[in-house]
């Protein structure tokens, strides 16, 4: 490990030379491509003098402090592109590209030594390899978490709770409704009807492509939840498609107020609210 080491330290500007031009040979992914040739060539230097630095010391092997500081460094690397949009294979060649370079290096220089070129490149080839299962799992670990962050965004956009007039409270609705997301359509309505102190919502399904007897018991469950709350719930925007299906499922949706369009529902809404401010006959003394 001592000698790989003492020559990729003499040689580490011709072993980083050589590592650049595979990543920029011709037919080959362009792990690069985006990012800066000054910025690329300063994070595969950083990488190739930590290794240098292990075998120079002897600790060259796949386990141990140094090599699991190493690790931390290429996980790094992986999850910045990852968030830059690279792909696996592209990650991935960024360092298995690195063992044809060393090895370039190393016959050269090694050629007329005692050790077999071979030889000493076996333990570089070991630890490149498991920088390179290091950095694959830390990319799609990275991409995971960015997916799921994603999802959670686009819920949101989908689920908006919008105070349109004083009182009265829209919900556009946008996708597929499952468990999940009926949770949350639910916790959202609830927290706008407290925080605007509303008492009317409308919920537009027109975006829900599918609405079978399973969307049915979250929406009824939904309008259940809000008018224990004192508010009242318009649903707006079932097709007749989907009016046909849930009459062949024997779904009843006699406890919620239904109009067939958004404009229809801002009536509805309207009327509810003036209902809400009309003074009782009884107590108007008439």
């Amino acid at each position: 490990m001592g000698r790989l080491g003492q020559i990729l330290s003499a040689q580490h500007e011709q072993v980083l030379d050589a590592w650049l031009r595979r990543l920029d040979a011709p037919g080959e992914t362009k792990p690069g491509r985006t990012t800066s040739p000054g910025l690329l060539r300063v994070e595969l230097a950083a990488l190739l003098r930590a290794l240098t630095d292990a075998f120079l010391a002897g600790e060259g092997g796949v386990s141990g402090e140094p090599f699991a500081a190493i690790e931390a460094q290429a996980t790094a690397m992986s999850a910045a592109r990852a968030r830059d949009g690279f792909t696996p294979m592209e990650t991935a060649s960024l360092l298995m590209s690195l063992k044809d370079a060393a090895a370039e290096v190393v016959r050269r220089e090694a050629g007329a030594g005692p050790e077999h070129p071979a030889e000493i490149l076996a333990p570089f080839g070991a630890a490149v390899d498991r920088l390179a299962l290091v950095t694959f799992a830390a990319f799609v670990e990275t991409r995971e978490r960015l997916i799921e962050r994603q999802s959670r965004a686009l819920l949101d956009l989908a689920t908006p709770a919008l105070p349109i007039w004083q009182r009265i409270m829209l919900m556009p609705l946008v996708g597929i409704i499952d468990t999940q997301r009926a949770r949350q359509i639910m916790e959202r309505l609830l927290d706008a009807l407290g925080r605007e102190e509303a008492s009317i919502a409308i919920l537009d399904v027109t975006g829900v492509p599918v609405i079978d007897s399973r969307v049915a018991l979250h929406l009824t469950r939904t309008v259940e939840a809000a008018r224990l709350l004192g508010a009242r719930v318009v649903v707006t925007g079932i097709s007749p498609d989907a009016a046909q299906t849930l009459v062949k499922l024997d779904v009843t949706l006699t406890s919620m107020i239904t109009r067939g369009t958004l404009r229809a529902g801002l009536a509805e809404a309207f009327r509810l609210l003036r209902e809400e401010v009309r003074p009782n006959p009884t107590e108007a003394g008439l």
